[in-house]
């Protein structure tokens, strides 16, 4: 439902977000491509129930994904926009979130 080609690989987001959903302290989460400097990257969005280390996260995955798959930033949020429906806006994620990658 949610693929996407990065570095000329198709990739399942949903894979990715599974994967980053059972990690220790982790309680949502939800992957993006974005644009950032010459190329396309993933980010991966998060909900936490308890603080959370990136590098640590980047190595749980990098240890059940193929490295193309790996985030190469992860946001911690407070909490998700939420359409009427109470589904995950994910256009209101990127339009609130690109300002963080524009000077990446």
């Amino acid at each position: 439902d949610h693929q996407v080609k990065i570095r000329g690989q198709r990739i399942e987001l949903g894979e990715i977000e599974a994967a980053l959903a059972v990690q220790p302290g982790v309680t949502g989460a939800v992957v993006m491509p974005r644009k950032i400097g010459a190329g396309e990257q993933l980010v991966g969005y998060i909900t936490t129930s308890a603080p959370v280390q990136e590098a640590a996260l980047k190595q749980a995955l990098s240890a059940r994904l193929a490295e193309v798959m790996v985030p190469s930033h992860i946001v911690s949020l407070d909490a998700f926009p939420l359409t009427p429906n109470k589904k995950i806006d994910r256009k209101a994620l990127r339009e609130q979130y690109s300002k963080d990658f524009a000077a990446a």
